[in-house]
């Protein structure tokens, strides 16, 4: 993600639709609770947020014009950034900073769905918080939940799939990209084949091996079985 790119469509220099495509791969998944984001920043100049570009972004998302990946990208850049900047010493600043911090901490926060920005658009609107407090109490007890199941893929796939051969002598994390996608496919409730089919798909397009499909099904067996 560039500041320039959401500068401009702050500044109604360009569409929505440059601001999605710059957005887009900004983010990497590295662990279940770890992401890598890429901002180009703006070394020298400052631009001061107001309500009127978080509700802009809003519509976006309200639009289907963004993902709730983009504005949590979104929300990291802008609370980390040098370049833009609000006046945490008004009201209007305080609410600024709220949403902001709220988008960006979406892993210990808020959901961004479609309830919650309508919310938070209310907020930039009228001063009126009101996210659901127990919302994040349920989303904690889910989180511990899926947090084990995560780990226990990521081991399978260290220890059992392992299509290069490198357990025990090359980085822990060699394959802990594929995680989050097999994760998500187990959550979903695939079945065996799926998942050997895209892990066998990962050993010969990603990976660059031949692989072994018999040697997936073993795999995704193992994967199935886990207690959710």
């Amino acid at each position: 993600m560039k500041e320039s790119i959401l500068k401009k469509y702050f500044e109604n220099q360009i569409p929505a639709n440059e601001l999605a495509e710059d957005l887009k791969d900004s983010q990497q998944k590295t662990g279940y609770d770890t992401t890598s984001v890429t901002i180009e920043s703006i070394e020298n100049g400052g631009f001061e947020i107001g309500k009127e570009h978080l509700m802009k972004l809003c519509e976006l998302y309200l639009n289907e014009q963004i993902t709730s990946k983009d504005l949590n990208t979104i929300g990291f850049a802008l609370m980390f950034s040098d370049f833009f900047h609000w006046d945490n010493e008004t009201k209007p600043g305080e609410i600024i900073g709220q949403v902001i911090s709220d988008w960006d901490n979406e892993n210990i926060g808020y959901d961004i769905n479609r309830k919650n920005v309508e919310l938070w658009k209310k907020y930039l609107d009228t001063g009126n918080y009101c996210l659901d407090k127990n919302e994040l109490k349920q989303k904690f007890r889910r989180k511990g939940k899926w947090k084990n199941l995560y780990q226990e893929i990521d081991e399978i796939l260290w220890n059992d799939w392992d299509p290069i051969g490198i357990n025990g002598i090359a980085p822990r994390d060699e394959y802990q990209t594929h995680t989050p996608i097999i994760f998500s496919l187990k959550r979903k409730g695939a079945n065996e084949k799926e998942i050997a089919n895209k892990l066998h798909k990962i050993e010969k397009e990603t990976i660059g091996v031949f692989g072994s499909f018999e040697h997936c099904k073993k795999v995704a067996r193992k994967i199935i079985e886990l207690n959710e």
